[in-house]
């Protein structure tokens, strides 16, 4: 689950300008004029603003909403015995 938030994130914006450039490409075939939205007339810069603004809210609510309370100190992973003992946060 945590890689399908980030990944849906990123393709969210491409879906949706592909979704409004095949609705251009029918609206201008129904009108006869023949002339299709030309690539240099995307909303690029729309597309890549959101894109990163929609990475950066996932990053902060990722920061902000997982991981253990500040003040523990990591302890991590050690062999004892032939066994592996995982890290885990001491209080």
């Amino acid at each position: 689950m945590r890689f399908l938030l980030p990944v849906l994130l990123i393709f969210v914006p491409l879906i949706a300008y592909m979704i409004w450039f095949k609705l251009a490409r029918e609206t201008a075939e129904q009108e006869g004029d023949g002339t299709l939205p030309h690539w240099r007339e995307a909303p690029w810069t729309w597309i890549v603003a959101g894109t990163l603004g929609l990475v950066c809210v996932a990053l902060i609510a990722l920061g902000l909403l997982s991981g253990d309370p500040p003040g523990k100190t990591y302890v991590p992973a050690k062999v004892i015995d032939g066994e592996v003992v995982p890290g885990h946060f001491d209080e």
